[in-house]
C-alpha cells in the first residue's frame, strides 16, 4: 500500500451536545520502544475537552477514554458522539494541534504524501497523545489503563498507539481508521494481549476497507487480540447502527478488568 493516499473526512453527527469543560495539560511519553520516543521536553502540550457520562461525577474514580477527532473537526463536535452513552466513564476529547479549516489536524495532510511520510506524522502525533496520559491519570481519579478511540485521523492514531505502545492502554477502538504498513508492529503484543476492536464502513472511499483489513491481520500475526467489524453500505461516517455497536464494544471494554 506504499504511496496510497487517503482523504480524511469530518464526521457529521446530529446528537445533542452535552456540557463540556476545556482544559490543557502536558505529560511524558511511556511504553514505546526507545527508538519510538523523544525526550519529554520535546513533546508539546495538548488541550482537551472533558465529558462525564452515565451520571458520573468529577470525584469518581472512572475508566479513562481518550478520544480523538478526525481531520478538520473539533473535540466539542466529536464529543456529541457520546450523547446518550449511559455508562460511567471519563471521556477526554483531545484537540489536534494543527489548524485545518474551521477545525484541526493531527498530522500534516498533503495529497502527494505517501505512506512512509504520512506514517511519520501519525507516529509523532501518537507519541504526543501517549505523553498526555501521565497528566490525565495524575489529574483525574482513574480506574485501569486508558482506552484510546477515534474516527478517521483519530482512528489512525488509535491503531498506531495500540501497535507502538501496547503496554500503555487496555484497548483501542478505531473507527474509519487504518494502520499503515510502516506502522505495523515489529514486536509481539505480550501477555495479556491488547484488545483492538476496529469498526469500518464497507463503502468507505476515503479510507478504504482493504488496508484496514491488512493492518488488523498484521496485528493478529503479532499476538494482538485484534478484530474488525465492517458495515455494508456505510461510507466514511458513523451512522446509528455503527454507533450502537460502538457503544456496545466500549461498554464491554470499560467493564473489563
Amino acid at each position: 500500500m506504499a504511496g496510497q493516499n487517503y482523504w480524511l473526512g469530518v464526521v457529521a453527527l446530529s446528537a445533542a451536545c452535552n456540557s463540556a469543560t476545556p482544559t490543557t495539560g502536558t505529560g511524558t511519553g511511556a511504553g514505546a520502544p526507545p527508538s519510538a520516543r523523544t525526550s519529554p521536553a520535546a513533546v508539546a502540550p495538548l488541550e482537551w475537552t472533558l465529558r462525564l457520562t452515565g451520571g458520573a461525577t468529577e470525584s469518581d474514580a472512572l475508566p479513562l477514554v481518550v478520544a480523538m477527532h478526525g481531520l478538520g473537526d473539533r473535540p466539542e463536535t466529536f464529543g456529541e458522539l457520546y450523547s446518550g452513552f449511559d455508562v460511567k466513564a471519563r471521556i477526554v476529547l483531545l484537540r489536534a494541534p494543527d489548524p485545518w479549516g474551521s477545525g484541526f489536524s493531527w498530522f500534516p495532510f498533503r495529497p502527494s504524501d505517501g505512506d512512509e511520510l504520512r506514517a511519520r506524522g501519525i507516529a509523532a502525533a501518537a507519541e504526543r497523545v501517549v505523553a498526555s496520559f501521565a497528566t490525565l491519570e495524575g489529574k483525574y481519579p482513574t480506574r485501569g489503563k486508558p482506552v484510546v478511540t477515534g474516527f478517521s485521523q483519530g482512528g489512525m492514531l488509535s491503531f498506531a498507539i495500540a501497535a507502538r505502545y501496547p503496554d500503555r492502554v487496555r484497548a483501542a477502538l478505531p473507527i474509519g481508521g487504518v494502520l499503515l504498513a510502516p506502522l505495523w508492529p515489529t514486536h509481539d503484543a505480550g501477555s495479556p494481549g491488547l484488545q483492538v476492536f476496529a469498526l469500518h464502513g464497507e463503502s468507505d472511499e476515503r479510507v478504504p476497507l482493504g488496508p484496514t483489513q491488512a493492518g488488523v491481520s498484521a496485528l493478529r500475526s503479532r499476538g494482538f487480540d485484534a478484530r474488525l467489524e465492517s458495515f455494508p453500505g456505510v461510507g466514511h461516517s458513523i451512522p446509528d447502527p455503527l454507533r450502537t455497536r460502538y457503544f456496545q464494544l466500549l461498554e464491554a471494554t470499560l467493564g473489563a478488568p
